[in-house]
């Protein structure tokens, strides 16, 4: 368990190299797709660090809030983002299964916890009454696991957010 302990310490699982884009989707028969950045505003406002370093983090996982997100939204706008990674975490030649981190939004339409893909997921949707402008802050959650017995360094991937404005 101390060779454990001494591992885990140097393991770092670091996000934060990663890199955030955002990506319209409007059906071209319902929006005209020029004015589509009009209904729905998304800003990426930074990238995430989540840190293994410690046989209790290992254990137990470590989960970290970050604001993520800005987005600004239309009157009546049917709305949806999904999330997805580009590849597996990975550090020189070594890698981490991107499902080893759990995202879940924590705003109004937000669903619960779930596991990154390299497939798009539904992070959250909603229907305006209003117009809104608003910080989406996120969970990201490194799930405990034999996924992080990996040499430390910073292990990084790729997030896309894909919005939808209906």
């Amino acid at each position: 368990m101390k060779q454990l302990g001494r591992l885990l310490v140097w393991l770092t699982l670091l996000l934060c190299g990663l890199r955030l884009y955002a990506q319209p989707h409007v059906p071209n028969e319902l929006v005209d797709v020029e004015s589509a950045p009009t209904a729905i505003g998304i800003t990426i406002l930074g990238s995430p660090a989540v840190a293994v370093g410690s046989v209790d983090t290992f254990t137990n996982g470590v989960s970290v809030e970050h604001n993520t997100l800005q987005l600004s939204l239309s009157l009546g706008l049917s709305w949806s983002i999904q999330v997805r990674a580009t590849s597996d975490l990975q550090y020189k030649s070594f890698t981490i299964p991107v499902s080893a981190i759990s995202v879940q939004a924590l705003t109004t339409g937000g669903r619960s916890e779930f596991r990154l893909s390299t497939a798009n997921q539904t992070l959250a949707t909603g229907l305006l009454t209003t117009l809104l402008s608003l910080t989406m802050p996120i969970r990201y959650r490194a799930v405990n696991g034999s996924d992080f017995l990996k040499p430390g360094g910073a292990y990084t991937t790729t997030l896309v957010f894909t919005y939808t404005a209906l």
